[in-house]
């Protein structure tokens, strides 16, 4: 089994205990640097305490369970705004928010799109994008799907400059 399916099976129920949302496990080597990220999230948002609590707990499990050999660093945080979405729910909870996904394959011609989410249907993720057409995909076929934050919100300017 892969150390992220092991790391995300350990996590899991210890977030679920602690009342925390487990949002994503990443695993990537940076040469001699191993490092497990696992974002963290809760109603109301996700605290320093919170992850500082989990990083202690998460890093006594995989060391007795022996999850990772060698050295690692284990990083806990808040998914942030740019959250990820690794999963239809997300997708679906997410639904009319602005996100970018990438995808595996090209679907009309293009593998990167950016728009509003449209939520789940038949087992794939839905996005408008800023012309109005909508993009269905399978979620076997979505490489990434984020969050995209509008640093502008409602504020943007209307029209020309003033």
């Amino acid at each position: 089994m892969e150390v992220r399916e092991e790391v995300r099976q350990l996590a899991g129920p210890l977030a679920e205990e602690s009342g925390l949302e487990l949002v994503d496990v990443e695993f990537t080597a940076q040469g001699r640097h191993r490092i497990v990220r696992v974002l963290l999230d809760k109603p109301g948002g996700i605290t320093v305490g919170d992850c500082s609590a989990f990083s202690r707990r998460l890093a006594d499990c995989l060391d007795m369970n022996q999850t990772i050999s060698g050295s690692y660093h284990l990083e806990v945080s808040s998914p942030g705004m740019d959250r990820p979405l690794p999963t239809l729910e997300a997708v679906q909870r997410f639904a009319g928010r602005r996100a970018a996904v990438v995808t595996y394959g090209a679907h009309d011609g293009r593998r990167r799109f950016d728009g509003e989410l449209l939520g789940v249907s038949e087992g794939r993720a839905g996005l408008r994008d800023p012309d109005g057409v909508e993009h269905w995909f399978a979620w076997d076929d979505v490489k990434s799907a984020r969050l995209v934050v509008d640093p502008w919100g409602d504020r943007r300017p209307r029209g020309g400059a003033r």
